[in-house]
């Protein structure tokens, strides 16, 4: 549960980022001093020199730095799980930005990418985290029709590529609120997939449900089937054991009487992981941690490094974001290969 947890908070920040105010400058048209066309310009002429966008190398490495800084600010312990430090988030997100840029038959530049991270610095850390973006943010049509091929909804004319396993899928459109859906990207814009049908996410303090899910950062209390806040350290979370704020670090100890939020560490491979100095450490992207057990009572162990892109993955050791684990091992996407 946890891991679909901290995923899905990856995913809402896919297109958001803090550092990307400063990127802006070299994809908008500025002003030059010097001169005019032709060499014969007077000094001093205010004449506008369009400047080209970012390559995809200078956009992806500004997106990664924009992308962890943002998670870093508004989830810093999903951050932590999934890559382990900024250094390693930034190298990550980097090659996966590359890799979304190898695809075809997409209308996404990247100037679209700078515009869409600087609309989101000014956004709150709850609507990403509720995955409420700018506008600018929004998945622009592609150049296939519904029923082609696809490996990214950006290639999609409908903005949806339904996949029912691995990388390709089909472009189908998305659907309105009560519509069949698989995935919240199958709704339209502001709607999530419950159930199997989109609805529109509850607010804080209205009914909740299976079938009628909290905004992202909310949860759906199970005492009194409303949503509300996640909690901090030292609160509560009896018969609630999602009322915890786990993107800040916070976990429900079942074990305390009664249950209470407490703060909860990450360790990266070769690092000590389970109870270690009286704190919960679980190891990034949420490997076992070795050596844990009832008999005899163990209750500190060693966290395993993450399997390396092209290395053999199990339940126990995963793969570490934008790879995922495809037959044993850690493979990379590969939309770019999905026959249109």
């Amino acid at each position: 549960m946890c891991m679909r947890s901290s995923s899905k908070l990856m995913w809402l920040f896919v297109v958001v980022g803090s550092g990307a105010m400063a990127a802006c400058g070299s994809v908008a048209s500025q002003s030059d001093g010097g001169g005019g066309n032709g060499g014969g310009g007077a000094a001093g002429s205010d004449a506008a020199v369009d400047v080209a966008p970012p390559t995809v190398t200078e956009a992806c490495a500004m997106y990664a730095t924009a992308f962890c800084g943002r998670l870093q600010a508004c989830a810093p312990f999903v951050g932590q799980v999934l890559y382990g430090d900024r250094t390693m988030c930034e190298t990550r997100a980097a090659l996966g930005c590359m890799l979304d840029f190898e695809v075809s038959d997409t209308n996404h530049t990247t100037t679209d990418m700078v515009a869409c991270a600087h609309d989101a610095t000014s956004a709150s850390c709850g609507d990403l985290v509720a995955n409420v973006l700018p506008a600018s943010c929004a998945i622009r049509p592609g150049m296939r029709l519904a029923g082609q091929g696809c490996g990214s909804s950006w290639q999609c004319m409908s903005t949806h590529c339904e996949k029912a396993s691995g990388d390709c899928g089909v472009c189908a459109p998305r659907a309105d609120a009560g519509g069949a859906c698989t995935v919240d990207e199958g709704c339209t814009t502001g709607l999530v997939c419950a159930a199997q049908k989109c609805v529109a996410p509850a607010a804080l303090s209205a009914p909740c449900s299976t079938a009628a899910p909290c905004r992202a950062d909310l949860f759906c209390s199970a005492v009194s089937n409303t949503c509300e806040m996640p909690r901090a350290a030292g609160a509560s979370c009896d018969k609630d054991s999602n009322a915890c704020d786990f993107k800040n670090g916070v976990g429900c100890n079942g074990f305390a009487s009664p249950p209470q939020c407490q703060m909860v560490s990450s360790a990266k491979g070769g690092s000590a992981c389970g109870i270690v100095n009286n704190t919960l450490t679980v190891c990034i992207v949420l490997n076992s941690c070795n050596g844990l057990s009832l008999i005899p009572l163990s209750t500190t162990g060693t966290c395993p490094n993450p399997a390396g892109d092209g290395q053999a993955c199990t339940d126990s050791v995963h793969c570490m974001a934008p790879a995922s684990c495809v037959n044993g091992l850690c493979r990379l996407p590969s939309s770019s290969s999905c026959a249109k």
